[in-house]
């Protein structure tokens, strides 16, 4: 039996919610669907994907880390988020490399296609295509990964 259906949703802080609202929205084609204000801060909710949502909060005083290190960041380290399909997956590195948020780098991993961007936060986050079909074994190795440019 299975037990979970992916994850609901993800909280963190930003220093912005309407700029992060709207990044999101242009980006990612996202939609809130509920956003409030209530004991002084302000958080939304973010729908990102069918089970997904994005939980920020926006609290005076407080700040998001900013840039930092892979594997530096904390708990937490990045949000690799699950494109729909390849054709989603190219549509939106195409969208984040004219927001200036990536250096344009992608990479096969062999089961899958990667890209980071940077979030309007400073936060580094990732975009996933997993390839039908391909085991998730192949590729695996840092050694085996190749930098691809798309079409």
């Amino acid at each position: 039996m299975q037990l979970l259906d992916g994850i609901h949703h993800l909280a963190f802080i930003t220093a912005d919610m309407d700029r992060l609202i709207d990044f999101y929205a242009r980006v990612f084609d996202a939609e809130v669907v509920l956003d409030l204000e209530e004991d002084g801060l302000r958080h939304s909710l973010i729908k990102i994907g069918e089970h997904t949502l994005l939980h920020p909060f926006q609290i005076p005083g407080v700040q998001p880390p900013g840039d930092q290190p892979m594997f530096e960041r904390g708990r937490l380290d990045h949000v690799a988020l699950y494109a729909a399909s390849e054709d989603a997956f190219r549509e939106i590195h195409r969208r984040i490399v004219a927001e200036g948020r990536d250096d344009g780098l992608v990479t096969d991993m062999g089961s899958l296609l990667i890209f980071s961007f940077t979030d309007p936060d400073r936060g580094r986050q990732e975009v996933v295509w997993v390839k039908p079909g391909v085991p998730v074994e192949t590729g695996a190795r840092r050694s085996e990964w190749k930098t691809v440019e798309l079409d």
